[in-house]
Parts: C-alpha cells; sequence; structure tokens
C-alpha cells in the first residue's frame, strides 16, 4: 500500500517536471488564455496536492491502520537526513563546476527566498489547525514540515538542473523527497494528508521564491539556455499518470441491505502508463488499489464468550490490488481536450485481514494482546478486468488533468478461518470455517495528472 502511495507520489511529481514549459507552437499557434497562464503552470501541482491532501482527510485513519497492520513497529529515521539531499546536490554540483541554470549567488538567494515562504506558512498551519500526530506525541501534525522541505528541495534542484541539463536530475530529486514523505508515514509521524499539503507548500514556496528572485535580478545570474526540445504537431500521445480517487462497491455481496457485513465508500489509488504506436491507439498497464472499509454493527456472533472477554468487534478494510494490461485509446478534440479510454485485463490480488475483538483490560494480560483475531479472511488471486473513460486538457507541454472513472470487475473465493486456540506465548491458531466467493465489482472516479511521453 506505502509502496502504491509512494509510486503516485512519484509520478505526480514526474508529470508536474515534464509540465514546466509551454505548450508547443503548433499550426496554428494555441492562444494564451487562462489555461496557458504563468498562474496556472505554477500552481497545477500544488493545486493538485492540496486536493489530494483534502480528498484523502476523511481516509487517512484507513491509511494508517495498513501501517499499523503490516509495519506496526518501523522505526528508521532517514527521512530526517534525506529531506536536504536535493539541495545539498545542487550546491555540490556547483562546487564541482558543473554550472546550473542560475549563478550560485541567484539560486542561493531563490533558495532562501523559498525557506522563508515555506517555514512562515508550515509553522503557520502547524499551531493554528493543531492536529494531533498518529502517534500521539504531540499536536502539530499538519501539515507535515519534513515533507514540505524536502519537496522545496527537491523543486530547487529541478529548476536549476532538471529543467536545465537533464530531467533526470528532477526524477531523482523527487523520488527522495517521495521517499521522504513516505518515511514519515512508515515512522508513524503523520497522516497522508499531511504529507500530500506538505508537498504542495514545498512546491508552491519554491515557485514563489524564484518569482521574487526573477524580480530581484531580472536577467542577472541566469546562464544561456543549453536546448531547445520542441515536440512534433502530429505526435503519439504516450503517458505515465497518477490518479487518485473515490471508490463505490457495486457488488450486492458487499453492499448494505444485502449483508449484515458490508463495504462503505473507500479510497482507490492508481498508476498508469501507455506507449501509443498510433495517436489513438496504444498498449500498455495500470498497478490500482481500491480499499473498502467494511461496516459490520449488524453482525452478531453465536459464541457467548465473546461479550465476556471483548467490548465489542470490527473487521479490517478491505483491498484489492490490481495489475491489468490492455490497450488504450486517445481522441484529440479542440482547443487540447481529448477523451481517453482503456479496456484492460490481468490479475486481482485481495489482502487478508480479520475480524478483531478489542479486549477488556482484565483479559490483556491472558491473551497477552490487546485485541484477538477472531475470524480471519483471505482472498485468493483471480482474474480481473478494468475499463475507464476519462476526460482530459492538455495544459502544459508535456502535462494533462483529467477527470475519470473506471470500473473494477473480480470474483474472489475467500477462505474463512475461525480463531481456534491461543497458546501460552499468545500465538493464534485457527481452524477451517468456511469458503465463499465474493464479487469485488465496483466504480472509481477522480482526478488524475499525466505526463504525456511525445
Amino acid at each position: 500500500m506505502l509502496k502504491t502511495i509512494a509510486t503516485a507520489i512519484l509520478t505526480f511529481c514526474t508529470a508536474y517536471l515534464f509540465g514546466q514549459q509551454d505548450l508547443p507552437d503548433t499550426l496554428p499557434a494555441p492562444k494564451k488564455d487562462f489555461w496557458h497562464s504563468k498562474t496556472v503552470n505554477i500552481s497545477l501541482a500544488p493545486a493538485g496536492f492540496f486536493a489530494a491532501s483534502a480528498l484523502t482527510w476523511n481516509q487517512r485513519g484507513e491509511v494508517r491502520k495498513f501501517r499499523n497492520r503490516y509495519i506496526p513497529t518501523f522505526r528508521h529515521h532517514y527521512d530526517d537526513y534525506l529531506q536536504y539531499l536535493p539541495a545539498v546536490t545542487v550546491f555540490g554540483l556547483n562546487a564541482a563546476g558543473v554550472k546550473g541554470k542560475h549563478t550560485v549567488k541567484r539560486a542561493f538567494v531563490s533558495y532562501a527566498f523559498s525557506a522563508v515562504i515555506m517555514g512562515s506558512i508550515v509553522n503557520t498551519i502547524k499551531y493554528t489547525a493543531k492536529v494531533e500526530r498518529p502517534d500521539g506525541s504531540s499536536n502539530n501534525s499538519f501539515p507535515s514540515g519534513h515533507t514540505a522541505n524536502s519537496f522545496m528541495n527537491a523543486s530547487f534542484l529541478h529548476k536549476e538542473y532538471g529543467q536545465y541539463r537533464n530531467p533526470l536530475y528532477s526524477v531523482g530529486a523527487y523520488a527522495a523527497s517521495t521517499a521522504t514523505a513516505i518515511g514519515r508515514q512508515m515512522n508513524n509521524r503523520h497522516w497522508i494528508s499531511d504529507v500530500l499539503a506538505g508537498a504542495g507548500i514545498g512546491i508552491l514556496s519554491t515557485e514563489v521564491g524564484y518569482l521574487i528572485a526573477d524580480q530581484v535580478f531580472k536577467d542577472r545570474g541566469a546562464r544561456p539556455i543549453l536546448h531547445k526540445d520542441p515536440i512534433p504537431v502530429d505526435g503519439k500521445p504516450s503517458f505515465v499518470e497518477m490518479r487518485i480517487g473515490f471508490a463505490v462497491m457495486t457488488s450486492k455481496d458487499l453492499m448494505k441491505h444485502h449483508s449484515d457485513v458490508y463495504a462503505t465508500n473507500g479510497f482507490n489509488l492508481g498508476v498508469e502508463g501507455a506507449w501509443f504506436f498510433h495517436r489513438n491507439i496504444g498498449v500498455g498497464a495500470e498497478f490500482a488499489f481500491t480499499s473498502f472499509p467494511i461496516n459490520d454493527n449488524n453482525a452478531g456472533f453465536d459464541d457467548p464468550d465473546i461479550p465476556i472477554i471483548s467490548t465489542g468487534h470490527y473487521t479490517q478494510p478491505m483491498g484489492v490490488r490490481y495489475l491489468h494490461a490492455g490497450p488504450f485509446f486517445n481522441y484529440p478534440l479542440p482547443r487540447n481536450w481529448f477523451i481517453t479510454g482503456k479496456f484492460l485485463a490481468g490479475t486481482s490480488v485481495g489482502a487478508e485481514g480479520n475480524i478483531m475483538l478489542p479486549l477488556r483490560e482484565e483479559f490483556q494480560d491472558i491473551f497477552q494482546a490487546k485485541e484477538l483475531p477472531y475470524i480471519r479472511y483471505k482472498p485468493e488471486r483471480a482474474f480481473g478486468w478494468s475499463s475507464g473513460l476519462g476526460i482530459m486538457k492538455r495544459i502544459g507541454r508535456n502535462l494533462g488533468l483529467k477527470a475519470y472513472t473506471n470500473y473494477f470487475h473480480s470474483k474472489h473465493d475467500f477462505k474463512f478461518d475461525i480463531i481456534h486456540d491461543v497458546d501460552q506465548n499468545g500465538h493464534v491458531s485457527f481452524s477451517d470455517l468456511a469458503t465463499e466467493k465474493i464479487s469485488f465489482n465496483h466504480i472509481t472516479f477522480g482526478l488524475a495528472l499525466t505526463a504525456i511521453l511525445w
């Protein structure tokens, strides 16, 4: 799950860095409307991260549950140091004689402006919002300062070397900042909404810092352009894309009014890409993950010991990850609008989980745990397919913003086991309970950022 988020954030940043150029000189040349203005160009990626932060606010607890389920004891503080690596790289390259976009003096002033803006925004919000950290240590969780700093530094390296010499500098910079953001979650220091907002603040701070420096220095301290990269008028729109959105269950097996245990609205994260051998048709693949919180308030158990030892029960979220491949479609419309589509098939793998019993305090020492897994469920790997439609607006040379809807279809054999015994060391053993085939069909909808690789 955390790897999916990492890939998604990195893809988002890749789309951003490829989009930092004007639209191509096509025939006829497009008018400089709102979508092509400098304001949109510098604010799109931050706005996307802010929107993603808002979208994940109510789902942040569900994302944290995955962290607590799979890596509850993770404690590695590489993120305390990795956040500075892109900035150190800029000054190190200058010291080594590898010239960037600006002289060291101008680059430093741009960086200083960016740092002051970033620190002011982060600390003002932190001590106004007073959001509790997931580990409960303090009330200054939102937004993530480490993430804001790391993305500010990554944008610094992107502007000085990624835009000027080679985009691989930008890829490396945003890979480091993404690793920092994921580290903040893995170390249980931040919610996903914190790091998404921090990423937006970091990028925005660098953009504004550079705008101020441009007004101060004008053309002084700027080095000559090394190369230009015009794109073909009739390009084939190969792409890499990150998306985030909501998920709604459509299978009766897990819908309210059809079952005592049912899925509530969840979230979907995905990364996809395709190579277009024709301007309208390409082949590619997607990796996606969908998670649904489970409501089991109406579920009852026959075991009379349950209310004695526990204070209730809850079911861990049900999630499925998809690896699908197939044809992608693209149809251009006037004014840089595109209709996109896909029809994919492949494998669907469900995440196993449990119906948990929070134990009463007097029984926690007996079982050497605060909660017990009462019933374990495990969905088997299954064939799945997906389809999707989108409407995309190209707002930069290599950047598109898309509204999408996707449909996922898969049917899994769910194996259910029930608790059999707990030994003196607290280890739980299970016995077979039942096997049931359950459909996991659902619709997702949301926003995507697309890096178009002409």
